[in-house]
This record gives C-alpha cells, sequence and structure tokens, in this order.
C-alpha cells in the first residue's frame, strides 16, 4: 500500500539504519484485502464522510389591514444535516443537525391621520445537535489518523457480553518501546458523544412617527426603542471509548482482543466508561438596548429644496455571564448627528453631516469625538445644454464627498477602558517567601502585577474619507454608477513595543501611533429590459479593485540592507516570507550553501531558501515581502436573471483575484506523530514528492520525514498559491403558475436552486476558497427544490 510504503520511505530516507514501520508481510497481506481487522485499511473519508445530505427549509407570510390598521407576519423552519456517516451503535446520534426558527411580526397603526405607531418583534432560535468538537474537528481527525494501524470498530461477536462498541487502536511506539499514549481513532472520537447548543435572540421594537405638518410643512418626528435579548448554552455529553486492540494466536492464525485502556492493571489512555458524562462547554447572556429620536423636515420652495435631520440615540449593553469586573460593566454610548442638504433646480445638490459621539472607553477630555462630512452632486444631465443627448443619457449625475469617521471599537474588549490602569494586588505569581526556616516556618505572601498602564489621551481611531461617483443612465434600461474613494486612517490604537527594557514597565503602554490608507474604484452595471412575447432579460455586474497601505507603524528603524523587514508602505495583509530557490541537489550542495535556521542535519531534497540579506546564514532576516496580499484585491461578480412567459432562470458568477495563501505544511506533512495523531498522506503528496528515485528538485512535496523538518515548514514561496477563483455561486431556474381561482390561489411558484455548483481556479488541492484551511469542514453545494404560494 501506498502508505506504508511512503511512510518506510520517510524513516529510512532520514535514517538508513532504522527499523521499518512496516514489514513486508503486513503490506502485502494488506494489499491482499485479508482479514482487515488484522491488516486494516480504513479509507477514514470514505467511511466516516457521505458526499451528500438533505436538508429542508420552509417560510411562511401572511400580510394584510385596513386604512387604520397593517400586519405582516412571517415564519421560517430551516433544517441542515451534516454530511457525517453514524451508524447506530449508540442509543443517540452525533450526526449535525441545525434547525433554525425565526418569526417576524410588523403591526403599522395609524392612532391618527398624523400619528402612527408601529411594533416590531422578532425571535429567531437555533436547536444544534453535532459531533463533539464540531463537524471541523472530525474532517481534522480523518486527516490525521493512521489508516493502516487498526480498524474503526472490531465486531460485536468478539465480546458478545460486552456493552459498549469495541473502538481498534494501538500504543504508540517510541525508541522502540510502546508508551502509554494511545493512537487517535477518528470514527470514536466522532461517535464518542454528542454537543448540544441552542440560542435564543429576542428583539421587540417600538417606534411612534408623528407628522409635525400643523406646525410647518414637512416637518415630522420619529422616537424608537429597541431591546435585544440573547441567550446560548453549550453542553458535551460524552463517554470515553473502550479501545482494543488484537493479538494473535499464532497456532490458529485466529484473534482475541485485548482491552487498552481498561483503567486497571497495565493500561493506556483515558479508562473507559460505558455512561455518558456531562460538561458545560459555553453560556452567553446578554442584553442590549437602543433608544432614538428624530426630528427631520424636508421641503420644497418651487426651485429650491431643502432637507435636514437631527438623530439623537443612546445605548446600552450587558454581558450576564462576563468573568471578571470590567466586563460586567454596562457598556454605553450616546451620540447625536445631523444633515443639511440643498439642491436647486434638481441640478446643483450640496450636504452637510455631522456626529457628536461620545464613548465610555476613554478619558473625559477625550470621550467625545465631533466627525463631520460633505459632499456635493450635479446632475448635468438636467442642463439645458443638455438635451441633444437625452436620447441616449437619460440621467447623468457627479458627485464628492469628503469626511470624518470616528472608531472606539479598538484594541481588546478587555481593556475597555483606557485611561484606567489594571493592577492585581493579589497576585499569587509575583509573591515571595519570608522567615529564616530555621524553626520557623516560612511563609508566603501574594505580590502586586500591573497589566495595563492608565493613558489619558488614548482615543478615537479617525477616518478620513474622500469619495468621487459618476451615475449614468443610458437608452432607459443601463444603468452604470462608478465610484472612486481613498480613506486615510489615522489614530490607530497599537502597542509601544520598542520600548526599552530599561524603562521598566511591566505592561506594553499602547497609544494612538498607526497611520493607514486605503483606496480603490467600485464599479455597478444593471441592464434591464422586457421585449415583445413575455420576455424579460437583466444582466448585471459589479467590480471591486482596492489596496491598502500602512504608513506609520511602531517598529524598530531596519538597517539599510535589511529595510524591506519594515511593514511601512506594504498591503495591511501582506505576507513575508523566505525566498525558495529550489530543492537541494544532494548533501555536498547543503554544505556549501548558508546554514538554515542552525539546522545542520538539512539532506539532498529539502528547501533551499535565497540568502537576501548575504550575511552567510538563513534565518527570518531573509523573509521579504511576497506574493499578493491575503485578502483579495478585486471582488467581483455577473449574472443574468431572464424569463419567457412562465418560465425563469437566472444565475450568478462571483470571484475574487489578487489574492495569495500558504499551504499549512505542518498541517498536510504525513506521518508526523502529534500525540495520538498520525497524519494521512494526501494523493498529491503521494504523487510529487523528492524521493532517492526520482530527485526532481523541483517536487510539490521535498524529501518525507517522520519528523519536523522545520526549516522546510517556513513561510515561503514553495508552499504561497495563488488565491483567484470564479465559482458559479448560485442558479435558479422557476416555473409560474397563473391563479387557480377554486384553491384560492393568486400564483404559485416552482422552482429548482443550486449555490456553490463549481470553480475555476490554478490551485486543485481542495476548494481554493478555503485558502490555506483546506483540511477543514469543506465548502458545501446545496440544490434545492420547493414551491411558493400566494394565496
Amino acid at each position: 500500500m501506498t502508505y506504508m510504503r511512503l511512510a518506510n520511505e520517510a524513516l529510512l530516507t532520514r535514517s538508513p539504519l532504522a527499523k521499518p514501520t512496516y514489514s513486508e508481510s503486513k503490506i502485502n497481506h494488506t494489499i491482499a484485502g485479508d482479514d482487515p481487522y488484522l491488516y486494516p485499511n480504513n479509507d477514514w473519508m470514505g467511511q466516516m464522510i457521505k458526499k451528500r445530505t438533505l436538508n429542508q427549509s420552509y417560510n411562511l407570510n401572511i400580510s394584510g389591514g385596513n386604512a387604520r390598521t397593517k400586519y405582516y407576519i412571517s415564519g421560517t423552519y430551516n433544517q441542515d444535516n451534516g454530511v457525517l456517516k453514524v451508524d447506530p451503535i449508540n442509543n443517540f446520534n452525533s450526526n449535525i443537525k441545525l434547525a433554525n426558527y425565526s418569526i417576524r411580526s410588523n403591526i403599522s397603526l395609524n392612532l391618527t391621520s398624523t400619528t402612527q405607531f408601529n411594533i416590531r418583534m422578532y425571535g429567531q432560535f437555533d436547536d444544534y445537535n453535532g459531533p463533539i468538537g464540531g463537524g471541523q474537528l472530525s474532517f481534522n481527525n480523518v486527516l490525521w489518523a493512521n489508516p493502516v494501524m487498526f480498524p474503526a470498530l472490531y465486531p460485536k461477536s468478539k465480546l458478545p457480553y460486552s456493552d459498549h462498541p469495541l473502538f481498534g487502536s494501538g500504543r504508540i511506539v517510541e525508541a522502540g518501546s510502546p508508551t502509554s499514549t494511545l493512537y487517535v481513532n477518528p470514527y470514536a472520537e466522532m461517535v464518542k458523544g454528542y454537543n448540544v447548543y441552542k440560542t435564543s435572540n429576542i428583539q421587540p421594537q417600538l417606534e411612534l412617527q408623528q407628522n409635525l405638518n400643523a406646525i410647518t410643512p414637512g416637518l415630522n418626528f420619529r422616537t424608537m426603542a429597541y431591546l435585544r435579548r440573547y441567550s446560548f448554552y453549550s453542553a458535551d455529553r460524552s463517554y470515553n471509548p473502550f479501545y482494543y486492540e488484537a493479538i494473535v494466536d499464532p497456532t490458529t492464525l485466529d484473534y482475541s482482543l485485548n482491552v487498552l485502556n481498561s483503567g486497571t492493571g497495565v493500561t493506556a489512555g483515558t479508562p473507559g466508561t460505558e455512561y455518558l458524562g456531562f460538561q458545560q462547554t459555553g453560556k452567553k447572556l446578554d442584553s442590549r438596548f437602543w433608544l432614538e429620536g428624530a426630528l427631520t423636515y424636508n421641503r420644497t420652495f418651487k426651485k429650491h429644496a431643502v432637507s435636514s435631520s437631527l438623530i439623537s440615540f443612546m445605548s446600552n449593553y450587558e454581558a450576564a455571564d462576563a468573568n471578571d469586573l470590567t466586563a460586567s460593566l454596562p457598556q454605553r454610548n450616546q451620540g447625536i448627528s445631523g444633515r443639511f442638504s440643498y439642491g436647486f433646480d434638481d441640478r446643483y445638490l450640496a450636504e452637510f453631516n455631522f456626529g457628536y459621539n461620545g464613548s465610555e472607553r476613554f478619558a473625559k477630555n477625550n470621550r467625545f469625538g465631533f466627525f463631520p462630512s460633505a459632499g456635493i452632486g450635479y446632475r448635468i444631465s438636467n442642463e439645458k445644454f443638455f438635451k441633444p443627448l437625452r436620447s441616449v443619457i437619460d440621467q447623468l449625475k457627479f458627485r464628492a464627498t469628503y469626511g470624518l469617521v470616528g472608531n472606539d471599537q479598538i484594541g481588546n474588549i478587555g481593556d475597555r477602558f483606557f485611561y484606567l490602569s489594571n493592577v492585581n494586588l493579589n497576585d499569587g505569581g509575583y509573591g515571595a517567601s519570608f522567615g529564616t526556616g530555621d524553626g520557623i516556618p516560612f511563609y508566603y505572601r501574594p505580590g502586586v502585577s500591573i497589566s495595563r498602564y492608565a493613558n489619558n489621551n488614548i482615543t478615537w481611531e479617525v477616518s478620513r474619507s474622500l469619495n468621487i461617483g459618476m451615475d449614468l443612465t443610458a437608452f432607459k434600461d443601463l444603468n452604470l454608477t462608478v465610484e472612486v474613494y481613498k480613506q486615510f486612517r489615522s489614530q490607530i490604537l497599537q502597542p509601544k513595543s520598542s520600548v526599552e527594557s530599561a524603562a521598566g514597565f511591566e505592561a506594553l503602554p499602547f497609544a494612538n501611533f498607526g497611520k493607514a490608507e486605503t483606496q480603490g474604484i467600485d464599479f455597478t452595471m444593471a441592464y434591464q429590459r422586457s421585449f415583445s412575447g413575455g420576455t424579460w432579460v437583466n444582466v448585471r455586474g459589479n467590480f471591486t479593485y482596492a489596496t491598502s497601505k500602512l504608513k506609520v507603524s511602531d517598529e524598530i528603524q531596519y538597517a539599510p540592507n535589511i529595510a524591506y523587514l519594515s511593514r511601512v508602505n506594504h498591503s495591511l495583509s501582506q505576507s513575508w516570507g523566505l525566498i525558495a530557490e529550489r530543492l537541494f541537489a544532494d548533501e555536498k550542495e547543503v554544505a556549501n550553501s548558508p546554514l538554515q535556521y542552525g539546522d545542520n542535519t538539512l539532506r539532498g531534497g529539502d528547501i533551499k531558501y535565497k540568502d537576501v540579506n548575504k550575511d552567510g546564514i538563513i534565518n527570518d532576516d531573509d523573509m521579504v515581502p511576497i506574493g499578493y496580499p491575503q485578502q483579495p484585491e478585486i471582488i467581483y461578480g455577473f449574472g443574468v436573471s431572464s424569463g419567457f412567459k412562465r418560465f425563469d432562470l437566472s444565475f450568478f458568477f462571483q470571484g475574487s483575484a489578487r489574492s495569495s495563501f500558504f499551504i499549512n505544511p505542518d498541517n498536510t506533512q504525513p506521518f508526523f506523530m502529534n500525540g495520538g495523531f498520525q497524519n494521512n498522506l494526501l494523493q498529491a503528496i503521494a504523487d510529487n514528492h523528492w524521493s532517492e528515485d526520482k530527485q526532481n528538485m523541483y517536487a510539490f512535496w521535498p524529501r518525507l520525514s517522520t519528523n519536523r523538518i522545520y526549516s522546510n515548514n517556513r513561510p515561503s514561496t514553495w508552499w504561497m498559491r495563488n488565491g483567484n477563483f470564479l465559482r458559479l455561486k448560485s442558479v435558479d431556474l422557476g416555473y409560474n403558475i397563473p391563479e387557480i381561482k377554486a384553491l384560492r390561489l393568486r400564483s404559485t411558484r416552482i422552482y429548482f436552486s443550486a449555490t456553490n455548483l463549481f470553480v475555476f481556479s490554478k490551485f486543485k488541492m481542495w476548494d481554493v476558497e478555503m485558502g490555506g484551511n483546506g483540511l477543514g469542514y469543506p465548502v458545501q453545494s446545496v440544490y434545492s427544490i420547493g414551491a411558493q404560494f400566494n394565496f
């Protein structure tokens, strides 16, 4: 078998005198398909993961009313099921099942001819059941499990009177001797118990709208109160599996089972149990209250259009499950904002906005911030000289805005009061012992520690944004919008890591030191047209190109020969790594090359890096900016919706470009032992790795090893991949049935829809949109068949 032969190669290619892990006898018996319990050959992915599952979704909404009252009520039920294969060996099911219920009601009451009262209620409830650790852990266990050392489960007939499943495992062998650590059985981990979580999210909202035309036309008042109550709890119920190994009788060649973790005598691992234990794994309770009042004015005086608003708000957030004093205190914000706009003859437009906001996080001298903005617009298509072009261009508008925005959500929430020190007067880690020890016992007293220094100067992060845009309508059916923007962020909170240790600080001080900028262009297009014969078409597309750059950061002053280590003037999500030239040809080339990370055991087939600063060694000082940023600089999408008589069809493509990611060699390295885990073998590595028989210096995987070769696993161009992709995101096909009076059906639509159908990408190992986390829970394709009834 490929796994066993390459596992032997991984051991012997580094240690030629070592004993092979798998004997030729075991390999031959496994190839022959002999007893699968003595010579297991587990396809963990096929045994534990289904290719498809069935989900359900239902929605019902009712609306109606009269001149004084209107109502809308809707409810949804969704059930999402997992793709885990769970055999009925337990009296519970650990496959994923997420049931989601939601209900929404809107009631609008006209109390008087000028007064409207709105009552809105929304509730969402989630019920989850799934494996311990979640679905992603099950996928990880599949890829981190040895496929040939033990079976998933021994037959019940071997111990017919046992009251528990007979899971397979084995002792980890180190230096030729068995240890007390057992191999992780991914199937046992998946079925040994289940996790349950439940969430409740209740959001009532009351709103009163008052028309004040009696005072002056165009004047309105509105007040709104909003409350959100959220609760979540999570619990695990599981047993400790009993693990067994097969003991072969040399006379009969039959086997019996030996329990590995009985908890008595010679035992290994965690003792098995036959009952479900309980462990609370999460709890969250919080409440948010929002109160808002607004006064608006809209009026037109011949060619002059005037609009203004004044809005004030207060918010309060409390967490009932806080685990320290700071987190238990209510989080409060308040502010007032205003807007004034003026338009002349529907051609010239001007607007001024401001926000005056207060935050609890800053000292009194910086607690409130004033953030104004202004904009102008010019609808040139309404000019008289533009009239000859109106047969082609129906509307053309240019606009520009410039403004400031403040952000108080900076730093760690645990450091929410930057103007207060955080001092622990009872820290056992900083204590001391007293006494002489000559008949008088020593005694210990805790000490004092500081985790934050007060700083009254920490204040709002500020963003200054310039936006220039154009809106165009042509041929009555084509709409184009183009926006160019530039954003400059300043006063970004950063730790002053360059403070000298001689200053005596116990904790790193923080300051509003950083600066960054972002710039880009957004483009959206929509074309909609109806034709004779009941045919219509809608074409839409969007394109965004955005770049970022760090302008000021707290970092050391780099010498000229290593100035490339500076993060300044690079993208905020830029990656740094080594430049991999190729794989070493042989040990002679290794000896004549710069020493890489102090490892003098490298051999031919290991990765060779470029000595960027020419100092004769390879270390982190040779890391340079490589590839594109991790965040895509280009996001785009396009789609078409069309209809012919009663049929309709739509599809949408979504893509991104100019991004890079790293394959994680630690997660993908085959045969490496990490506790009870031993990484499985990816086909890409089996097909394309350096070996003594095939010394390809540009193979995908370097020389195999059962140990970590840390020099090979450094971030480098060797592991960097292009993150570009184009995905068929959705397809929807429907058929509309006209009114059926006998059933009081106004209309009916039967449809088929699908999401995440396929993706175009140069990267083929896994779904490229998962980036470097490709060994986790996969992106799923979802196919739906449904019907919509309108009574």
